[in-house]
């Protein structure tokens, strides 16, 4: 991983405005931007991975093949593969 600390960076890598080349192992979402039923990435999962826990949208790591479609259909980003 590549960290380059700049003004009150603390390496999070979670606002996405650094410059940081992230190193995901572990598909990463928990969003309660879209409404279950009519959040893109559920519909297209064929995994059946994105899950509504407790009214947030999760990713099962466990059944996520990293297809990255979730990726490219979410409309605010948040989806890290």
């Amino acid at each position: 991983m590549r960290i380059m600390y700049s003004g009150n960076c603390t390496n999070c890598t979670t606002c996405g405005s650094c410059q940081q080349t992230q190193n995901v192992d572990t598909p990463i979402l928990f969003c309660m931007h879209c409404q279950p039923s009519d959040a893109p990435c559920l519909k297209v999962c064929k995994e059946n991975a994105i899950e509504v826990l407790g009214g947030a949208i999760t990713i099962n790591g466990e059944k996520c093949n990293k297809c990255r479609d979730c990726v490219e259909v979410c409309p605010i980003n948040v989806i890290k593969i």
